[in-house]
């Protein structure tokens, strides 16, 4: 049974008929009731259904990044969602039901602020990487305070790890430390992105390839 929350003319929320109200990031909807499908879902329908299944998997272990790096570019969305949005049209190779996430068109972080200029990736001890990039402050809308985030993806498991406010960047490098027991010795996908200070921009983010974690002989013995 549906609700009027003010009066005739103001938002419902539940059934009334063929209507249905709820709330929505605090703005009243109205949808018609769903009607029960019965004919098929075609091949296009399937690919589409498929894509975005494929994308979620991918995206939701990092949801809490995305709403944040997306967060400026988002409309009545959450920054998550506006990140998959992008995703799920430019970073997936294939058709249904050969589906497959393109990793080197994934941005985890879009904007107009400038990108990561010859960023490097390695991993000089143990569960750490260790990022590196060349300081192009001044140039476009880069600034030297702009806040670094890191992020690794292990295709085995379908985890992320990421971390914001790594350093400035003026800075030119950052460690990333990683839980030894989840990535030790595992080869994973790195991003770099950068922040404005005042987290109203970002860069597109940049995507480094795969690195091997160096193991942590302790955990391997």
């Amino acid at each position: 049974m549906g609700k009027l929350l003010q009066g005739v003319n103001g938002p419902f929320s539940g059934k009334v008929g063929t209507a249905v109200g709820y709330m929505w990031k605090g703005v009243p909807v109205i949808r018609s009731k769903p009607r029960r499908r019965r004919k098929p879902f075609s091949e296009k329908e399937l690919n589409q259904q498929a894509r975005f299944a494929l994308m979620n998997n991918f995206l939701v272990h990092v949801k809490d990044l995305l709403n944040i790096t997306f967060a400026h570019l988002a409309y009545q969305m959450t920054g998550f969602n506006k990140g998959f949005s992008y995703n799920v049209k430019t970073a997936i190779l294939g058709s249904h039901p050969n589906l497959s996430i393109d990793y080197a068109m994934v941005l985890l972080s879009r904007g107009d602020l400038t990108k990561a200029e010859s960023p490097t990736v390695l991993s000089p001890e143990p569960s750490v990487l260790q990022f590196t990039w060349t300081d192009n402050s001044g140039k476009g809308k880069a600034s030297g305070t702009d806040k670094i985030f890191a992020a690794v993806y292990d295709a085995e498991t379908g985890y992320w790890y990421d971390e914001l406010n790594l350093a400035t960047r003026a800075d030119g490098r950052c460690n990333l430390k990683l839980p030894a027991a989840d990535y030790a010795g595992k080869s994973v996908h790195a991003y770099l992105g950068f922040m404005a200070a005042d987290g109203k921009d970002a860069s597109d983010s940049v995507y480094l390839g795969t690195i091997e974690v160096q193991p942590n002989e302790f955990l391997s013995a």
